[in-house]
């Protein structure tokens, strides 16, 4: 059995990407996608399976969902009940963010030996992307929301992070300065049919009913729909996001699932809601605080973006759109600093210049009930601009190591 790439072949021609055959494999919930080989550029690609999916009840356990699976994020609540998730899913601009790492080159950095154990794993986008789907499937299937209102939220979800780069926000700023492309405008180029993938995903959308521009509006955040799940502080991004974070530092496998957090948003009946909901923004502080936007995180990123800036020159700007594998080719000293994590100092300590960057903090404004649903008011942040010494490091145990406070022990609610 085989499945294409896209719906409309015809869209892609004359264009630098030419569309494989995929092969399906048989199981008992449906089909999964094994080895997509998708050719940019004269690069074969290849993919693991996409993930499963299975109804959003089959993975409860009475009132209790099973732990979530952070790799396999979905057993399955969104493509199994709907082929359009499933073709969205076996496009080669989707497959792409399977080798983007979620939190870019801190991820290489943090997990630097990676056995799949618990705590000592990478994520990537595709999985973080499924998750956020899964997310966005289980607030329409509590709403009840007629199919198409309910695709345009799960496929929403879906795509919101279908714009990234290699090493995701890690090299963003460089591609921006250099190019003028950020992930924001990357992903609107993909959905709207303007990107080197041709019209993959917009012939896919709109073979189903669906209006590109409305979902790219809805991924987004510019409409305020769906109880702010996509534009408010409390939405499916972050709460897949920041939770997906934690692991990298912790290992509680009791902590409170994202699916918890989605159900005390919209339920808000009760104080247990409300502190799984101040719970996990507090753990939104916390990942800021000590991992992304901590000196270890500002120092991984500067490492990858002063050698980016370095080799610009072997960059052009189409190259936003290709894997991590692919960039390390183009730039061989980022594998050598991500993959062997060989530096080069080339300044003495004196002569070493200072980061500017901005440190971002979350709290609860407690004037703001959380039964009024005002998140805005109540779930707040502020940036407070801050400098860091350059890092040059002779190796990778030079750099700032994350520091977790020992009583962030998980959010057991």
């Amino acid at each position: 059995m085989e499945y294409r790439t896209t719906r409309n072949h015809s869209s892609l021609k004359g264009s630098r990407w030419r569309t494989g055959s995929v092969p399906m494999e048989s199981t008992e919930r449906g089909s999964i996608l094994v080895n997509a080989r998708i050719r940019p550029r004269g690069v074969t690609l290849y993919f693991d399976a996409s993930p499963t999916f299975e109804p959003v009840t089959d993975r409860m356990i009475g009132e209790e969902f099973r732990p979530y699976d952070y790799q396999h994020p979905v057993p399955a609540s969104v493509a199994g009940s709907d082929p359009l998730l499933r073709d969205l899913m076996a496009t080669a601009a989707f497959r792409r963010l399977a080798d983007i790492r979620f939190l870019g080159g801190i991820d290489y950095f943090l997990v630097r030996y990676p056995n799949g154990a618990l705590g000592n794993r990478r994520y990537n986008r595709l999985q973080h992307s499924v998750g956020v789907a899964h997310l966005a499937k289980l607030y329409a299937d509590v709403k009840g929301l007629r199919l198409k209102e309910a695709r345009l939220a799960y496929v929403a979800a879906l795509l919101h992070d279908v714009g990234h780069a290699p090493l995701s926000h890690t090299l963003e700023a460089a591609f921006k300065r250099s190019f003028g492309i950020d992930h924001h405008i990357a992903g609107s180029e993909i959905l709207l049919g303007h990107s080197p993938y041709g019209r993959e995903i917009t012939d896919v959308l709109t073979s189903y009913g669906l209006d590109p521009e409305e979902v790219l509006a809805i991924a987004s955040g510019e409409q305020d729909r769906f109880d702010g799940f996509f534009s408010g502080p409390i939405n499916f991004d972050t709460i897949e996001g920041i939770l997906r974070s934690w692991m990298y530092v912790k290992k509680n496998t009791n902590a409170v699932t994202p699916e918890k957090v989605v159900l005390a948003s919209i339920n808000r009946a009760n104080d247990t809601d409300m502190r799984t909901v101040d719970a996990f923004w507090e753990f939104k502080d916390h990942a800021y605080r000590f991992i992304v936007r901590s000196e270890f995180g500002v120092a991984s990123d500067f490492l990858c973006e002063s050698i980016v800036l370095q080799n610009i020159t072997r960059l052009e700007r189409n190259d936003y759109f290709l894997t991590e594998k692919q960039i390390f080719k183009k730039i061989p000293d980022l594998k050598r600093l991500l993959l062997k994590f060989q530096f080069r100092r080339q300044k003495a300590q004196s002569e070493r210049e200072e980061i500017p960057y901005k440190a971002r903090f979350f709290s609860i404004d407690q004037r703001f009930d959380f039964y009024s649903r005002n998140d805005r008011g109540r779930y707040t942040q502020r940036k407070e601009d801050r400098v860091m010494r350059a890092p040059n490091p002779a190796s990778v145990d030079d750099l700032p190591s994350p520091s977790i406070p020992a009583s962030f022990n998980g959010l057991d609610i």
